[in-house]
């Protein structure tokens, strides 16, 4: 009983302060387990800001609170009208006008007059999407108005290549991004961050997860980046974000920030939806 509570007090808070969220990544199975640290203690979560606007993908998912809007999941452009997410980032929300999708977004307390607002008319998650596992953790954000993607600071993400499930083989250098927590602190980084992370294979990112989960969490349609030695990976605040190769108009995305036991420990990589499994899924769905 005191861990139902427990469990719902987290998400509560979750929700009530998006700007410290503490859930996205985490599955609730491993709250209730109690097997899990949300943030390394002194651990840095080693990005570095990225020259302004320079991933034009990127976009800032924020939910209103007492204050106004506030950071709370990353996602990228498909088109004018559609943002890529992840469906945790959006289940449950009835209330559309707590969101706001900002395109153009650098750094979150200064306006550059480059940022493009706009509200949201409707979401689709997966219809597969298990909470209790994390798969399936795909949606479609639909805009009210549609974004200008004529400007430098606004581009659609490159989806990877037309091959049925593919995977960037293990070490492949890829780079994620977004506005998430980066210190033992929890706060969300004011400016847009990027980190290069190494493609773990399924298997070797099943066994990292063995001793936590039933043998073989890590689904076929999900992708693994981090690992040893640890200290760079995504966190709370950075879900529904981007995992890509490349930079700028010619990035292509190959996962979405999904889940985690705690952020940047060489134990657990970092695990993401894996895009390439969802290509027709989301060129049927897109607005």
């Amino acid at each position: 009983m005191n861990k139902i509570i427990l469990l719902a007090a987290l998400f509560a808070c979750a929700y009530a302060a998006p700007q410290r969220m503490v859930l996205p990544r985490l599955p609730a199975k491993v709250i209730l387990n109690g097997k899990y640290q949300l943030i390394p203690e002194d651990k840095i979560v080693g990005g570095s800001e990225v020259v302004p606007n320079s991933l034009p993908f990127q976009i800032s998912l924020q939910r209103r609170s007492f204050g106004g809007f506030s950071q709370s999941c990353g996602g990228s452009i498909l088109n004018e009208n559609t943002i890529l997410d992840a469906a945790h980032c959006v289940d449950g929300v009835t209330d559309l006008t707590i969101f706001r999708v900002v395109a153009g977004e650098h750094s979150l307390s200064v306006v550059s007059g480059l940022e493009q607002n706009r509200d949201v008319s409707g979401y689709l998650m997966h219809p597969d999407y298990d909470t209790s596992t994390s798969s399936n953790d795909i949606a479609l954000i639909y805009l009210a108005s549609p974004l200008d993607l004529s400007v430098p600071s606004a581009k659609a993400v490159n989806m990877p290549p037309p091959t049925s499930e593919f995977d960037p083989p293990a070490g492949t250098i890829t780079t994620v991004s977004g506005w998430g927590t980066t210190s033992s602190g929890g706060s969300i980084s004011n400016v847009l961050l990027s980190v290069d992370v190494p493609i773990v294979s399924d298997s070797d990112c099943n066994a990292a997860y063995a001793g936590v989960f039933d043998p073989n969490p890590i689904f076929p349609s999900m992708l693994c980046a981090g690992g040893p030695p640890g200290g760079v990976d995504s966190c709370q605040g950075d879900s529904g974000g981007p995992l890509f190769t490349g930079t700028g108009a010619d990035a292509v995305q190959h996962g979405i920030v999904s889940w985690g036991i705690g952020c940047a420990q060489a134990a657990y990589p970092g695990v993401y939806t894996q895009v390439s499994y969802y290509l027709d899924w989301i060129m049927a769905n897109r607005g």
